[in-house]
Parts: C-alpha cells; sequence; structure tokens
C-alpha cells in the first residue's frame, strides 16, 4: 500500500463475530502488532483503533473484538452501532464452527445490521496441514465454505493464518475496508490457502494503533445500556 497520493479520510468501524477460540483475536493481534498470539485470552469486549492507508485513502479504523459465548449474547449487539463491515470468523478446522456462521452469527448480525456487507473469514487455515488436530474427513472444505458464503451474500471469502502469516491478516482486513467503503470488485481475488504460509513478517499498515482500557471500555457499555432495552 502506498502512503502517498492518500486523497481522503475515512472512518469505518469493523466487527469481528464468530465461535469462542475460533480466531478473532489472534487475527487482530497479527494485524496490530505483526506477532503471533500463542495464548487463549479470553475476550469480553475490546475495542483498538488503528489508522490505515489503502486505495489511495487514509482508513480511521476501529475494531471491535467480541466473545462468542452465549454469556454475551444479550449485549453483543451494543458493539454493532455504526459498523460498517461484519467479519463473519471460523475455524477452518472446525466444520460446527462455519455451520454456526450460517446459523447463528449470520442472522445475529443481519438482525441488527440488514444492510451491512459481511465478509466470510477461515481463521487457522495452517491447521489444514495439523494431522494431530483433527480427521480431514471433519475439517472446512474450500466448497463448503465458499458456497456458506454465497448462502449468506457474503461480499467475499478470505482465508487466514495469524500464526504464519501477516500478509494474509492484513490482506483480510484490506478487503473490509474495500467492501465498507463499496469499492470491492471481481479484481480483488479471494486469499488463498498457499498464502497462509508465507512466514515473511512485514511491517504492519497499522502504525498508530491506539488502545482503549478495559475499564473505560466497559464505562462505555454500561453507559449504552442505560439507554437500551436488552430482552
Amino acid at each position: 500500500m502506498d502512503n502517498n497520493n492518500v486523497r481522503e479520510e475515512q472512518e469505518c468501524k469493523i466487527v469481528l463475530v464468530g465461535d469462542v477460540k475460533c480466531g478473532k483475536s489472534s487475527l487482530i493481534h497479527r494485524v496490530l502488532h505483526d506477532k503471533f498470539l500463542d495464548v487463549y485470552i479470553p475476550t469480553g469486549f475490546e475495542r483498538y483503533t488503528a489508522t490505515y492507508d489503502v486505495a489511495e485513502q487514509r482508513i480511521n479504523f476501529t475494531v471491535w473484538d467480541t466473545s462468542g459465548s452465549p454469556a454475551y449474547d444479550t449485549v453483543r449487539p451494543l458493539a454493532y452501532q455504526d459498523v460498517r463491515i461484519f467479519l463473519l470468523c471460523f475455524q477452518i478446522n472446525r466444520p460446527d464452527s462455519l455451520a454456526n456462521t450460517l446459523n447463528k452469527w449470520y442472522p445475529e448480525v443481519r438482525q441488527h445490521g440488514p444492510n451491512v456487507p459481511v465478509i466470510l473469514c477461515g481463521c487457522q487455515s495452517d491447521t489444514r496441514q495439523d494431522s494431530d488436530s483433527v480427521s480431514n474427513q471433519s475439517k472446512s472444505k474450500d466448497g463448503v465454505a465458499l458456497e456458506t458464503s454465497r448462502q449468506i451474500s457474503a461480499a467475499t471469502y478470505v482465508e487466514t493464518s495469524s500464526k504464519f502469516s501477516s500478509k494474509t491478516a492484513r490482506e483480510a482486513f484490506e478487503v473490509a475496508a474495500l467492501a465498507a467503503l463499496g469499492r470491492l470488485n471481481k479484481n480483488h481475488a479471494l486469499i488463498q490457502r498457499d498464502q497462509s504460509y508465507d512466514r515473511t513478517l512485514e511491517r504492519s499498515p497499522f502504525e498508530r494503533a491506539r488502545y482503549k482500557s478495559r475499564l473505560d471500555l466497559k464505562a462505555e457499555l454500561r453507559d449504552r445500556t442505560k439507554s437500551c432495552s436488552i430482552m
């Protein structure tokens, strides 16, 4: 991405949703820190802000990492206000995780953001090569994921490996920005699985990442809850 000739700034709120431990937090951590988050840390709500230059525009991202736990089902939609793009994440070596994007996550985001574009994002693509994870018969197949993306009318389908590839993680967010701006077209190819093994660690484009403390975020959610009736 070229930092020269940046035309204008755009605000873009992106929300990642999906099952617990499907790879959402690791994906964000890889993009922001250019490192793999190898320790699982349960997420409630985390918000990050960063600036990213793409397609000659400066994107001021607000990235929300949400918990997939059923305990958060009633409060999770508070994160959906003013969202510009949803990333529906699933774990590639878990077919049930892919099924949940169709049966749980897509209906939820459509209820709260009926016109917001969605991208289907397969996480942990490196597990395809992990013979110790699950049998090949139980792994999510490319064709099933592509069919799911068509069923939910996703803007596109991407695959990432936060463990091995900074490139695929960054490209997923670039595609999200283009979709949010209405500039995603057929020339933006799907991120293929072979890119997931690019182990070259390049500098993260999120050069000015800024973080909001959990305490501040919880206070904000409490304020929003006061004006919302949660059923």
